[in-house]
């Protein structure tokens, strides 16, 4: 018996060619839609690097940072000019819901179970609470000061907020959705011993208490103070501090758990810390304007936002391992990494792209006309979604 695909008269077809079994596409069209859930989601595979669609959210928007649902079903953003959360279905790129929130809607994050979106509103000193279930907003957590990234526990039950307007981090009751306890990450020292224009001016203090990835500990640097607090969240109490550079933008922790990064902008430097030890086990020189941190291939990738350079470390030698110039005279913005760890998705804004790093060869391609002033990357069950 001869095979299905066997031609009967493979004499008299030119070579090479192209041989289509239109039976055969069919019937794989059909299992990939039962298989995606409809025609919407067969988008190209991530590495095509095209672009499969745009979803319009209005004019005046801003929308400052996008996150996908645990679950994967909605995809979500706060507009920040329009003091809005817009939720669009994952399946079909379709705005399902727009939601007010309160004043200048930017970080948000998802309950483990993808219950609760919470919505940072830096303005507004407060958290809207909203419910995915029903798609409504069922409270505003207020009590907060300029609340950055929200953090919730691998359980659910409680989330934590860095409080960038203060030096404290909040902790919800995500029960009761109330703000259950305030974590002060350091003494403020008087204001006599400092620069009185600097501490009574605008205050730098914690945009996140980014957990390690066991979920055991909670890590939250301050600006103003150079210092980095360990927080033990079964008690919710600091349990280390650790100085660092000067003004720590945040912290980043490494995909195999041993090290954690703070960009330090006050000094162009970096502080690499030993999470088993907690101390800082190597300051290294860096850029100016640093916006994030990504890993993969063995090394750091810390983001420059106006120098136009990515720079390298290696994580193993906890050395410099060079740097990447994207371009001149652009602006960076924040980046994701893929599953595999070896790719970078960086948001590039002066040009409108994304730019595709290639983690091994430091090589790197760009997506173009993604949209105006690209703010951010976000890929499904990275562990390098973040924002500013």
């Amino acid at each position: 018996m001869s095979a299905w695909f066997g031609v009967r008269n493979a004499g008299d077809v030119p070579s090479p060619s192209l041989l289509l079994y239109p039976d055969r596409i069919r019937e794989n069209i059909r299992r990939m839609l039962r298989v995606a859930g409809g025609p919407p989601r067969l988008c190209p595979h991530i590495k095509t690097h095209k672009m499969v669609g745009k979803v319009f959210l209005g004019n005046n928007v801003n929308p400052h940072m996008v996150m996908m649902s645990p679950d994967g079903r909605y995809v979500v953003t706060g507009g920040t000019r329009a003091n809005k959360a817009f939720i669009i279905d994952a399946k079909t790129l379709q705005l399902v819901k727009v939601i007010n929130v309160d004043i200048a809607p930017e970080h948000l994050s998802f309950s483990p179970d993808s219950r609760w979106y919470y919505q940072g509103n830096p303005q507004g000193d407060s958290i809207s609470v909203i419910d995915m279930v029903s798609l409504t907003k069922i409270k505003t957590i207020p009590g907060f000061a300029e609340p950055l990234n929200v953090t919730f526990s691998p359980d659910g039950s409680k989330a934590y907020v860095g409080n960038y307007g203060a030096h404290w981090v909040g902790v919800i009751d995500v029960r009761r959705h109330e703000l259950l306890k305030k974590i002060q990450i350091a003494e403020v020292p008087g204001v006599a011993k400092l620069d009185p224009a600097k501490y009574l001016g605008e205050i730098k203090g914690i945009n996140i208490a980014a957990p390690t990835n066991d979920g055991r500990y909670l890590y939250a640097a301050d600006g103003d103070l150079g210092v980095v607090g360990v927080i033990d969240p079964r008690e919710d109490k600091m349990i280390k501090t650790i100085r660092v550079g000067k003004n720590p933008w945040r912290i980043y922790m490494s995909h195999d758990g041993k090290y954690a990064i703070t960009p330090n902008n006050g000094d162009e430097t970096i502080s690499i810390i030993d999470l088993q030890a907690n101390k800082v086990a190597a300051t290294l020189e860096a850029g100016p304007d640093m916006t994030g941190v990504n890993f993969a291939a063995g090394k750091a990738f810390v983001i420059s936002s106006t120098s136009g350079f990515v720079y390298m470390y290696d994580m193993n030698s906890l050395r410099p391992a060079g740097r990447i110039k994207i371009g001149t005279n652009v602006q960076l913005e924040t980046a994701t990494t893929d599953t595999k760890e070896e790719k970078l998705y960086l948001a590039e804004s002066t040009t409108n792209s994304v730019v595709i790093i290639d983690a091994k060869t430091g090589s790197f391609e760009k997506v173009a006309n993604v949209g105006l002033y690209p703010w951010g990357t976000h890929i499904m069950d990275s562990k390098d979604n973040y924002c500013h």
